[in-house]
């Protein structure tokens, strides 16, 4: 009877609680959000200088939002009706803008490490950023518009605006609880340390990494702010030396969609589709590892 106590009170009020995580992410933050997209989905489309820019420019515009959260900015793809437009922005958001919580990942690594170290993992950073980039633009060239042109300056109704962000979260809502219940049952029954210490030998032999890279990588995953604590506690007690700590960065900053983002990609584009672009972050994440650990492991 403890046990089950126990385990209802980690679904409903644990670190992914759907009474503590689930309504401030989606009341407190996701609708406020899908609000203010809403008007500027409506206004900016009629601003002159909008209308005659290249696509570049509107694409600069949603990855500004990523760099506040990828799920914010995953939410405003929405707006984005042709299909390899939005696979084009999803990838580039997942891959090359850092969120807040990648860039905090970042500041924390920059205060631990000397500016050498700093420098170097700049390098590999922009310099795999680039790659990306270029690959990405191949396989879905930008060659139309991320903003709907409108001229109808009477089209704007806030209460439209309000009741379709609502809906968006009532959409979101119920993937959102059940991954949320999911989560909290696979770290109550340690279905989550399981993974990290079957990972932790792939951790090892393959990238040269000890094997609390494999928590701290899958913490990462769940939710990024827990990542940049994990690894400030593991580099602290001197789990990682200088090259080991490079390579778990690179890995960290151009890792998979976090939880909340995952909900949204599943949302939008489906199960089959969002698995696939799932895995292949993860693929590609762990390959720039093993490339780093390579290049700098002699």
């Amino acid at each position: 009877m403890n046990n089950i106590t126990t385990l209802l009170q980690s679904i409903l009020f644990g670190d992914f609680g759907l009474l503590t995580l689930t309504p401030r992410y989606l009341f407190l933050v996701l609708f406020p959000i899908m609000v203010f997209l809403g008007i500027s989905g409506q206004i900016l489309p009629k601003i002159p200088f909008l209308q005659k820019t290249s696509p570049l420019i509107n694409q600069f515009f949603y990855s500004f939002i990523g760099l506040g959260c990828t799920t914010v900015a995953l939410a405003s793809l929405d707006y984005i009706k042709n299909p390899p437009m939005r696979t084009r922005m999803i990838w580039l958001l997942i891959l090359v803008v850092p969120c807040s919580s990648q860039l905090a990942i970042i500041a924390t690594f920059a205060a631990m490490v000397t500016l050498r170290v700093f420098l170097l993992y700049l390098f590999f950073c922009f310099g795999f950023m680039a790659v990306i980039y270029f690959l990405i633009s191949k396989v879905y060239p930008l060659n139309q518009g991320l903003v709907k042109i409108s001229s109808d300056a009477s089209s704007f109704n806030l209460f439209r605006i309000v009741k379709e962000a609502f809906l968006s979260v009532a959409d979101t809502a119920l993937p959102f609880c059940g991954g949320s219940i999911i989560i909290s049952i696979a770290a109550y029954y340690g279905i989550l340390d399981f993974i990290a210490e079957a990972f932790g030998p792939f951790m090892e032999h393959f990238l040269h990494l000890p094997k609390e890279a494999a928590s701290l990588f899958v913490l990462n995953i769940l939710k990024r702010d827990f990542g940049s604590a994990s690894l400030l506690s593991f580099a602290s007690k001197g789990t990682f030396d200088a090259i080991q700590l490079i390579v778990m960065m690179m890995m960290m900053t151009f890792s998979v969609p976090c939880f909340n983002s995952s909900i949204l990609l599943v949302k939008q584009q489906k199960l089959p589709k969002a698995c696939l672009i799932w895995l292949g972050s993860l693929i590609i994440s762990v390959l720039i590892g093993k490339i780093v650990s390579m290049i700098l492991v002699v």
